[in-house]
């Protein structure tokens, strides 16, 4: 049985009274892709923050192959998870391969000296993401698709077990995000954890061997998509009639949304 690379234990995060999360718990293990989904609001952000050790739970523990994360240093954590958020300030005028180094700080005591193995592990994570061709490129002249094919770049610098990324579909074209599927399905399976929140359920159900939905800080269903993705659940979560059947050339489960309840 593969160890546990992330877990959460019973995590509660309260705002102003207001609970986001509700005594979750998951487990993460060495080559898992999960997907978490579920409305606005249901604690999905709250949950990712939770997991990455950038917000502590009032209760609960989150573990870093079995180690608490609140006695890990941020540079230890960066280590072991890459994080990719939706948008991320670049106005500093790196070029892509200059930005995709940023990867490797965790690995140098918070002053980043280039060595031989850095630059090649950067060479490597720019091949993997086929974004060899933009190193010159400065990181605002990309293109939607292409500035989040080098944010993965940028994490798989820092070598780590477990990829976390929150919206990663968000403003891509349709061509687009049928290529950062393919890269997060070839990542996955060189044996790296992904963990992604993202709306487009039907992207989900197409990418992730797991889902969890959540609805108002609770996971409310777990497992394989066809058994979370159903008319049932996404009216109880989305208080939306959907119509939930099987694509017929990618086998994934499939929605298609038509009333409100």
């Amino acid at each position: 049985m593969k160890a546990n690379v992330l877990e959460c234990k019973s995590v509660s995060v309260i705002y102003n009274e207001l609970v986001a999360l509700d005594k979750v718990s998951l487990s993460i293990k060495a080559g898992d892709f999960l997907g978490i989904v579920g409305p606005n609001g249901a604690g999905k952000s709250t949950l990712i923050k939770v997991m990455s050790g950038l917000l502590e739970p009032d209760t609960g523990n989150v573990n870093l192959s079995d180690i608490n994360l609140r006695s890990l240093s941020r540079q230890v954590i960066a280590r072991e998870l890459a994080v990719v958020v939706q948008e991320e300030n670049s106005e500093f005028g790196f070029n892509v391969e200059q930005y995709v180094a940023l990867g490797r700080s965790p690995h140098h005591g918070g002053l980043y000296f280039e060595g031989s193995r850095d630059r090649e592990i950067v060479l490597n994570a720019l091949r993997r993401t086929h974004t060899e061709r933009l190193a010159s490129r400065d990181v605002n002249s990309l293109s939607g698709g292409e500035r989040q094919h080098v944010r993965i770049a940028r994490a798989l610098a820092q070598e780590p077990n477990i990829l976390i990324l929150d919206e990663p579909t968000n403003h891509l074209d349709i061509f687009s995000q049928m290529n950062l599927g393919e890269l997060l399905r070839n990542i996955n399976m060189e044996g790296i954890a992904i963990v992604m929140v993202s709306h487009d359920i039907n992207f989900m159900c197409q990418a992730c061997n797991q889902l969890k939905l959540m609805s108002e800080g609770k996971i409310i269903a777990e497992g394989i998509p066809g058994e979370v993705i159903t008319e049932n659940s996404l009216a109880e979560a989305f208080k939306v009639k959907a119509l939930v059947d099987i694509n017929p050339v990618t086998k994934a489960t499939r929605i298609t949304p038509y009333a409100k309840i």
